[in-house]
């Protein structure tokens, strides 16, 4: 990505999310759906489908009906699936294989999270599991490609999904809470893609 393609990437995220920390949902239409085509540009196809897919949930997710959630994870799961593929295209550096203690972080993370939420997620439940594995599959991913930025990338946007889901079914609500999840998430994409 060029330098100015970074700034202006940088500069919606970081306006994205302090419009979300302050509640200004309107203004945030403007924004929220330019991020992931900011970011996709000149990427390899894998990564230009998980970021596609990523836009299309951002847009969906500016709705507030079920309906839109529905279909908010729906395109985030489809993004997961083109990032485990992104992510396994550029070469697992075999440090799970050799090191396979390291996951388990990511696997109490994922297990904890679900736990809580099961008894809270009602007729969600099996779609948050099955996405929640989609999420898992994608950090475990960036972090067997060696490469710390992009293991990062996949641990931030496991964090970012796991405050959204807390606050969606566990009534779990931190100070300025979405512009945290939209700071997360938009740095966890971009390391992501590299």
């Amino acid at each position: 990505m060029t330098r100015r393609r970074t700034a202006l990437y940088a500069a919606l995220a970081a306006t994205d999310a302090l419009l979300a920390a302050t509640g200004r949902d309107r203004q945030r239409r403007l924004t929220k759906p330019l991020l992931m085509p900011t970011l996709l540009q000149g990427r390899d196809r894998p990564t230009q489908i998980a970021l596609a897919c990523a836009g299309a949930g951002d847009v969906a997710l500016l709705g507030g009906a079920d309906a839109a959630f529905t279909a908010g994870l729906g395109s985030f799961l489809v993004g997961h699936v083109a990032w485990v593929v992104a992510l396994r295209g550029r070469g697992s550096s075999g440090l799970l294989r050799q090191h396979p203690v390291l996951a388990a972080p990511y696997l109490a993370a994922w297990g904890g999270l679900n736990a809580y939420l099961w008894k809270r997620t009602g007729r969600d439940r099996i779609p948050v599991v099955v996405y929640s594995c989609a999420l898992l599959a994608t950090a475990l991913a960036a972090l067997d490609t060696g490469e710390p930025l992009r293991a990062a990338g996949g641990a931030l946007f496991l964090t970012s999904d796991t405050l959204l889901a807390l606050e969606r079914f566990g009534d779990v609500h931190l100070p300025a809470h979405e512009g945290i999840v939209m700071a997360t998430y938009t740095a966890g994409q971009a390391l992501l893609a590299g």
